[in-house]
Parts: C-alpha cells; sequence; structure tokens
C-alpha cells in the first residue's frame, strides 16, 4: 500500500534533540509547583528540591515511565457510534478552541461569545461527519465565572454526543466535571472516557500547580490527558525552532513522568502547542510555516518515544474567512498529517484562535476531507494499475465508456461539500463565505443531537446547583 508521509529530522538529528532534551531535564529540571507531584518523584528515585518544588529527571526514570503509556486510546462518544480510537483511527479531527469571541462572517463583526454560541457551535460541529472531537468554544462571556465550567460541560453534553476535549484547571472542579459526564454516558470514566483533558504547562520548563493537581486525580479517574506543552519561540522559549522544541519536549516528558507515577497505564497524548510569539506585539502566531517546522520536530520526536500525537492543525491568523485562513490552515493542517499526527486541532478558529466563525468550520471540514484523502492507502497493483484498458484504449482514444471509469470515478477523486467546483456561471453570484453561512444555519435548522437519558438533565441541574451553593 502506497501512503503519503513527510519526514523532517534524520536519525541523528533526533538523537541530538534527545540528547538535548535529556541534558535540560538533568541539569536544570523542572518546576512541578505543588507537593503532591514532588512526593511521587522523590519516591520514584528523581532528584528532588521540596522547597522550591523542582525536580531534575533522568533517562533512566523517563524511559520506565514512556513503557507504560498505552499505544492505543479510546476517545469516546456519549453513544459507541462516536467512538474513536486514537492509534487506530486514522486521523481525529477536532473543533478549534478555546476562542473568545464569535466573529459574524457577513457582517465583519465580533462580540464576545456567549452559552448561546457555545450551544451553536457544539449541535453545528455535531452535525459535521468530518469532526471526531469537539472542544467547547467560544467562552461563554455571559455567564458567572464560577459556574462557568460547568454550565459549559452541560452545554457541550446537551448539544452534541461527540466525545469532548476541555480543561479543568482547578482540583475542586474535578469531581462535578466527572459527575456530569458520567451521569451522561451511563458508565465511569474508566469504562467510557466520553471526556477527556488538555493539560497545559507554562513555559518554560513548569507545571501549574492547580491544574498540575487536577491532572493527577483525572488520570486516576480514567480520564485521557493531553499534554500541551506552549512555549513561544522568542518569549517563552529559545528564537529558534529547535530550541523551542526542545523546550516542548522537555515539558512533555516531565509531564508523562508526573502521571505515569501517578497511575501506571493511564492515558497520556503528546499534543503539541508550541509556536512563535510576533515579536511586534508578542501575539501568538498559530499557522504558517514555523508552526508546520514545530509540528513536524516534536511529532517524530513524540512518535520515537512511542507516544500518540495530536497536532495544531486549521488554524489561521487571518482577521476573516478568506485566502489566508484557507491558505495557511490547509498548509499547516497536511504537514501535521502526513508527518503522521494522530490527531488534529482543526475546525473553525481564526485570528490566533480568538475568534470562532461559522462559515470556517464549515470550510475547515472541507480541508479535513482533502488531507484525509492525501493519507489514505491506496494498493500498487495490477487492479489499480489499469493496463488492460490502457492498452485497449490506445493511442489518441479515451476512457469515458470504460467500465473501470464508472467504478472508479466514485472512490478515486475526492468531493467536497462546500469548496466550488463546476462552472464558473453556476458560482458567480455565490460568495463562499456567504455559501458556508447558509449551509450551517441549514444544518443547525435540520439537525437533532441525540437525546440526553431520562433524568439526566435534571441530574445536571442539580450538580450546578450544589456548586453554587459552595460559598465563594
Amino acid at each position: 500500500m502506497a501512503q503519503a508521509r513527510i519526514t523532517y529530522l534524520s536519525e541523528g538529528e533526533k538523537q541530538f534533540v534527545h540528547e538535548q532534551t535529556l541534558r535540560v531535564l538533568a541539569e536544570v529540571g523542572v518546576a512541578y509547583n505543588t507537593p503532591q507531584a514532588i512526593e511521587l518523584l522523590a519516591a520514584a528515585g528523581a532528584q528532588v528540591d521540596r522547597e522550591n518544588l523542582t525536580a531534575r529527571l533522568g533517562w533512566e526514570l523517563i524511559e520506565a515511565c514512556l513503557k507504560t503509556v498505552p499505544k492505543r486510546i479510546l476517545l469516546a462518544g456519549r453513544r459507541p457510534v462516536n467512538d474513536r480510537v486514537l492509534g487506530e483511527w486514522p486521523l481525529v479531527a477536532t473543533s478549534d478552541g478555546m476562542t473568545t469571541y464569535m466573529y459574524d462572517d457577513l457582517t465583519g463583526e465580533r462580540r464576545p461569545g456567549t452559552a448561546d454560541d457555545l450551544a451553536t457551535l457544539a449541535r453545528l460541529s455535531d452535525a459535521l461527519d468530518e469532526i471526531d472531537v469537539v472542544w467547547p468554544s467560544p467562552m461563554t462571556g455571559d455567564v458567572d465565572p464560577w459556574t462557568m465550567p460547568l454550565v459549559a460541560q452541560a452545554t457541550m453534553v446537551r448539544n452534541s454526543s461527540k466525545h469532548v476535549q476541555d480543561e479543568v484547571r482547578t482540583p475542586e472542579m474535578v469531581e462535578p466535571i466527572l459527575e456530569i459526564y458520567e451521569a451522561a454516558v451511563g458508565a465511569p470514566l474508566t469504562e467510557r472516557p466520553y471526556f477527556s483533558v488538555t493539560n497545559c504547562t507554562i513555559a518554560p520548563l513548569q507545571h501549574d500547580k492547580e491544574m498540575t493537581e487536577a491532572g493527577l486525580k483525572l488520570c486516576r479517574r480514567g480520564v485521557p490527558i493531553f499534554i500541551l506543552p506552549m512555549p513561544q519561540a522568542g518569549t517563552t522559549g529559545p528564537m529558534t525552532l529547535l530550541g523551542t522544541c526542545i523546550v516542548n519536549m522537555a515539558e512533555l516528558l516531565s509531564a508523562v513522568v508526573l502521571f505515569q507515577l501517578a497511575q501506571p497505564g493511564c492515558a497520556l497524548i503528546s499534543g503539541v502547542g508550541s509556536a512563535v510569539a510576533e515579536m511586534r506585539t508578542g501575539g501568538y502566531i498559530s499557522a504558517g510555516p514555523e508552526i508546520g517546522l514545530i509540528n513536524l520536530m516534536c511529532l517524530e520526536m513524540s512518535k520515537r518515544y512511542g507516544l500518540l500525537t495530536q497536532a495544531t492543525g486549521i488554524s489561521s491568523d487571518a482577521k476573516a474567512c478568506n485566502f489566508q485562513a484557507g491558505s495557511e490552515g490547509g498548509m499547516t493542517g497536511l504537514v501535521a498529517a502526513l508527518a503522521g499526527a494522530d490527531s488534529l486541532i482543526a475546525c473553525g478558529g481564526l485570528d490566533g484562535v480568538q475568534n470562532s466563525s461559522l462559515a470556517k468550520v464549515i470550510l475547515d471540514c472541507d480541508s479535513v476531507a482533502a488531507i484525509r484523502r492525501y493519507l489514505r492507502e491506496d494498493p500498487i497493483d495490477e487492479a489499480k494499475a489499469l493496463m488492460d484498458d490502457i492498452i485497449g484504449v490506445g493511442i489518441g482514444g479515451h476512457y469515458l465508456g470504460r467500465r473501470s471509469t464508472r467504478t472508479f470515478s466514485r472512490t478515486e477523486v475526492w468531493r467536497p461539500a462546500s469548496f466550488q467546483r463546476g462552472t464558473f456561471e453556476e458560482f458567480k453570484e455565490k460568495p463562499l463565505v456567504q455559501q458556508a453561512v447558509e449551509r450551517a444555519h441549514e444544518l443547525l435548522a435540520t439537525h437533532e443531537v441525540e437525546p440526553l437519558p431520562d433524568g439526566v438533565d435534571r441530574h445536571i441541574d442539580d450538580v450546578i446547583a450544589r456548586w453554587l451553593a459552595i460559598p465563594h
């Protein structure tokens, strides 16, 4: 079988990155910022500084922890039809998150996101086959920050039956959030991991105290953890892409060690969130050639360590759904996919993942589908060579009447759902972005989300009410 793939680092270059990463972990170390982590590491033989809550890690400990990370990870949906398995599924695609604003593709205006916007994006993602996993977007700016994490999760399970990936930022939020998901899926997450989390390290070489303590609880409860280092070259990472990738890998391995010590065999995925800072403003550059190259290096190193992966994908720094948005996202996503990413952060983000756009969700789905066509395994054999046809048609004939043309025309050529093909006259009065918005509204008007089981809505309301009753 032939399959499109690209590589970037030679074996010698991978060894160099590996050695420099180990040097950082052994000579500089990492700040874990919580005694819970330090005690786990100390018990495993790591060199720890209890006063400063830091640790230095050697390869022997790292290697032992890498060996217990699973090679196959279930991301369960609320319904089994929406289950996806990293390590088996060719490319899992997520909606993009976690944006702040909702962008109106037709007027060019943006406003802070609301709970209604979150419900809309979740339902739209549920309706689109190209999206496998849903990230909450946009943030619910109209909700009390005290209850916002619970309201967001309740909104997700009520408006999509697909797997949900989000953050849990404090240990206190773990139990109420998991209670919502276990009620919705009707099973412990150790059996049906309907919810996964991103665990963001703090560049350079730190872990957030509260998110880390939440992660220690979550990994013990069967929740897959996407470790997401996010050093930015020039600010929180070295100015070279190589230096930033070394910091990324050091932070990644430090998290792998911690969570595998806490729960050997827990589901961990290497997420690539590293990027480049816009040095004029300090802003986050989410797409472009440097992001693609960072993806390549970190994906190849993660695979060297035997880890499943998630890459930055079809995002954009464009301010609207335009040529820049499609070009940046398409190139970055394709590079990551061809490098062998198991999962791709994909659909709907603009302006450095600040804005959500209905049109971009729709058009990004065509990009995802096209990328999957690149990844398809194709046999190189007599059946596909069509030598009988080539000889039979000969010089100057045509293939329109051949049976193979009728057969393979259905499978050989990818057909977009929204990108415009056909005649000029057919589309000259139909701007692509307007068409995409119209398709989004049609899907929202017609798609029905699988309802929650009886009593679950009331149970979720009870969870939120109990949280509200806690003094704050």
